[in-house]
């Protein structure tokens, strides 16, 4: 049987299995994690979580500045700002970029905070 898990219980897997020698289980993991009310039964983050700086929310509104899309996806502060545009309400980037972030993501050309960003971004568009 194939679980699929919460993103939070995969991104915490790789994290751990890049920066860790303990051999662990997804399925531990996930226990762990909302054992530790760190996310729900259902992979969400929980309030604490995202107070205590634990887990990061990537949640965009609509019409935020530009400052304020920055903050949450630092990764974009090196690129020029002419590339991003809103379109209804939600900064986008050109198809262009995000083929080369796709690119650089399937090579690991990023840090693991940096992957996170760029996957929170690009799995929103």
């Amino acid at each position: 049987m194939n679980i699929i898990y919460p993103p939070l219980v995969e991104q915490s897997f790789q994290f751990y299995q890049k920066n860790s020698n303990e051999d662990f289980s997804k399925t531990a993991l996930y226990r762990s994690m909302v054992a530790n009310k760190l996310i729900t039964e259902n992979g969400h983050p929980t309030a604490e979580a995202i107070e205590r700086g634990l887990v990061r929310d990537f949640y965009e509104e609509e019409d935020l500045l530009f400052e304020e899309f920055l903050a949450i996806y630092p990764i974009f502060t090196v690129y020029e700002t002419e590339l991003f545009q809103k379109i209804d309400g939600f900064w986008e980037i050109p198809v262009s970029l995000k083929n080369e972030l796709m690119i650089r993501l399937d090579h690991g050309k990023f840090s693991y905070d940096e992957q996170v960003q760029v996957e929170a971004f690009l799995s929103e568009r």
